[in-house]
């Protein structure tokens, strides 16, 4: 019994055993994949997370480092670069607190440079330089706190002055000559608009406005008629400042509470005026210049060949045909003799003919006289055109052989009566400036000096940008928030390229090339072949890009591929120093013309120093063959312009005269090449090149500039928003200084004046 009892316990154990087996087998299995699939999940989540960290690193590679020389002075400052690194104030900024004592200016005063009130009386250094007060002291007199004293200060303006009383702030007001194309036009105006802005309370303001009693009388307007008004930007509408007062040297004052726009007009004409204005009618007077200085040597051995290929008609064309709304054109053409082509009309067809009917006229060897085209342009405007909105736009190339006795007074005097607005557009290098200058600005209108004829067709936008609606919605919130000063009509959508920066074999970057192209494609610049060197050339021989159309149409092949974005073929499991391509990539790309290049790359963990990336081979016939002509083209012609980047001449926007040298620039309808610098947390400097486009001021506050810009690294257009502080300047003249941000980053902004030669 025993037996069989333990014998069937035995066979019992046998079944039982090969069970026990399979389970810890399967278990083991199971394990097993647990432990890949962890592996696995592992490794996966690694690669994953090195791809993100790469994607976030590549597109900072596009910013230039830069070495900045220590003995240099990168802001204008007066202070080494070194010194500013050692006392950490700003490489970029010349005001690094801005408080309107630039650096070297507060090593001078002992004040702080990284502390905009070092004494802490609520007043910046620099006001209180300018209010004669010790910016290091609560009790500069020894008596009352410096917060609690009261000042008188006078501003002038050319025509008026503002006296302001109230505490130390008073000395940050500014007073500013507005150009508003909404304002020109009314007829009921006889001063330039002026703002009036002060960052704090004041306790009064007086304003009083000089004015010119004939020019008044011309227009209709009795000084009894005249008064202060206030604009309103938002409305565009004006309101009168109660209590105007006359005296008997032809001077209008009156008190005022608050910061605005203010100017001198006639309450019987202005209110319906502005009505006019709204109702978007308008007359506008073209004159041309057609001297035998436009035309060949061939035809005037004299000539300087101004305009030989009649550009100057083709700019007329295209502004006639693109400005919109309810317009009248007439057209003449003038040299001393001045000929009608055709009266105010509202048909573009008839007014095209009539301007291209100068190619048939011939050039005038009779001189030229600006003053008698204008006085006789002016006669046009009659009666019926008083209360609607009227413009002339003169053309010209040379200065006046005869003024046919008239003046500069006589011109603006009878421009006022008529409500007449005057452009001026000034061709080569022989010319009356400060005349087309002094017209323009007489009558609100703009002066856009241009030195080559091929410049005029790109013109018309930015007269029209200007013309058109000077106020403008800025963030697109539906409410305006910007006065536009000038605008090239440069719009990256039709005139920015259809693909971004990209990379080569020798070029880190090629966005100075991509922005100097696209600024010469949009002025009409672009030589259809250029050559400096074997491989710094290219042509558009044998290729259909046409300079002619927008650059927007240039699609390019070569940038579609998959092999601009290196999260599609790097191997994010590459073992050793380097972050290697695919193998299958690295092949069928260089098969298409791409090469491999390597870029530092350190990512914590990976052990990786370097990255391959693949970049197009601008040198390799293959690029021609697997793609087209045109890609192999166009990509030659961006490092042709490239090489541009340490040539022609710079300057950087750190104070009045700066920004008004770019001002010029952009007034001729040409976006300005500016390289953007900033520094990071560890003090390393990186730039970036971008193209300025449009200045506009913020509304409310004069101190707040926006500059749009064309990036060619992002996708959409950027903005750069410029503070300028009033500051101490040299020989007991303040200027302003100026700060930028772009991209929540604080950078300092340098123009470039780089041709292709």
């Amino acid at each position: 019994m025993a037996n069989r009892k333990y014998s069937a316990r035995a066979t019992d154990g046998s079944k039982a055993k090969p069970v026990i087996i399979g389970i810890a087998a399967a278990a083991v299995i199971a394990i097993g994949i647990l432990v890949y699939l962890a592996v696995k999940a592992n490794e996966d989540n690694r690669a994953a997370a090195l791809r993100y960290n790469f994607n976030k690193f590549y597109p900072s590679t596009y910013n230039s480092a830069e070495e900045l020389n220590g003995d240099a002075d990168q802001d204008g400052d007066c202070v080494k670069n070194s010194e500013e690194a050692y006392a950490k104030t700003s490489l970029i900024a010349a005001d690094s607190d801005g408080d309107g004592l630039i650096d070297s200016k507060e090593k001078e005063y002992g004040t702080d440079p990284t502390n905009p009130d070092s004494d802490g009386d609520g007043l910046k250094d620099g006001t209180e330089v300018l209010a004669a007060l010790d910016p290091l002291s609560l009790i500069s007199d020894g008596k009352t706190k410096d917060s609690d004293r009261t000042f008188v200060r006078e501003i002038e303006f050319p025509d008026g002055k503002v006296t302001l009383t109230g505490h130390g702030n008073i000395y940050d007001a500014t007073v500013d000559k507005l150009s508003l194309s909404s304002i020109a036009a009314n007829a009921g105006v006889i001063s330039a608009p002026y703002e009036i802005h002060c960052s704090g309370d004041f306790e009064a303001g007086k304003l009083s406005f000089n004015f010119d009693t004939k020019a008044a009388e011309l227009a209709g307007i009795t000084p009894a008629d005249l008064c202060v008004f206030k604009f309103d930007p938002y409305s565009k509408n004006y309101s009168k400042i109660e209590g105007a007062l006359f005296t008997d040297n032809d001077t209008v004052y009156c008190n005022f509470t608050e910061n605005g726009v203010y100017l001198l007009g006639s309450e019987k004409t202005i209110y319906s005026s502005a009505e006019a204005y709204k109702s978007g009618q308008m007359n506008v007077s073209l004159l041309i210049d057609n001297s035998g200085s436009m035309y060949s040597k061939a035809i005037q051995s004299t000539s300087k060949e101004n305009d030989v290929n009649f550009k100057r008609l083709s700019f007329s064309q295209n502004f006639v045909t693109a400005l919109s709304g309810q317009v009248k054109f007439s057209i003449s053409s003038f040299t001393y003799e001045f000929k009608k082509l055709c009266g105010f009309e509202s048909d573009r067809s008839t007014v095209v003919n009539a301007i291209q009917s100068i190619r048939t006229l011939g050039p005038g060897f009779d001189g030229t006289s600006v003053e008698r085209a204008l006085m006789l342009g002016l006669a046009e405007f009659d009666e019926s055109t008083l209360s609607e909105r009227n413009v002339i736009v003169l053309l010209t190339d040379g200065i006046s052989t005869d003024t046919a006795g008239y003046t500069l007074s006589d011109i603006v005097s009878l421009a006022k009566a008529k409500n007449v607005t005057i452009n001026t557009i000034s061709l080569g290098n022989e010319i009356d400036r400060d005349l087309l200058q002094r017209i323009a600005s007489s009558t609100g209108g703009q002066y856009y000096p241009l030195e080559q004829a091929e410049v005029l067709e790109g013109l018309y936008s930015t007269m029209i940008a200007s013309m058109d609606d000077d106020i403008v919605d800025d963030d697109f919130d539906g409410k305006p928030d910007s006065y536009t000063l000038y605008d090239t009509g440069f719009d990256p959508d039709v005139n920015g390229f259809s693909f971004y920066n990209f990379k080569s074999k020798d070029c880190p970057t090629l966005d100075f090339g991509m922005v100097m192209l696209a600024r010469d494609w949009f002025r009409g610049r672009v030589p259809g072949q250029y050559e400096s060197g074997k491989e710094l050339s290219y042509t558009f021989e044998g290729t259909t890009i046409m300079t002619s159309e927008p650059l927007r149409k240039v699609i390019l092949q070569t940038m579609q591929t998959q092999w601009l974005n290196p999260q599609n073929y790097l191997n994010f499991a590459s073992t050793g120093k380097i972050l290697h391509v695919k193998g299958e990539d690295a092949s069928e790309a260089q098969n298409k013309g791409w090469q491999k290049i390597t870029i530092p790359y350190s990512e914590p963990g990976a052990g990786w120093e370097q990255a391959e990336i693949l970049v197009p081979n601008y040198n390799s016939n293959t690029l021609r063959t697997a793609y087209s002509e045109n890609d192999y083209a166009m990509i030659r012609a961006i490092h042709c312009y490239n090489a541009l980047r340490d040539t022609g001449t710079s300057f950087a926007v750190n104070n009045e005269n700066d920004l008004s040298k770019a001002e010029k620039i952009l007034a001729a309808g040409t976006p300005v090449v500016t390289k953007m610098l900033w520094s990071d947390s560890d003090g390393k400097c990186y730039s970036r090149y971008v193209l300025l486009t449009a200045l506009r001021r913020d509304l409310d506050d004069p101190n707040v500039f926006r500059m749009k810009i064309y990036d060619v690294n992002s996708e959409s257009s950027s903005t750069v928003v410029m503070n300028r502080t009033l500051r101490v300047g040299r020989n007991g003249r303040n200027d302003f200084s100026y700060t930028a941000k772009w991209d929540n980053k604080s950078v300092s902004l340098t123009c470039w004046l780089t041709e292709l030669k």
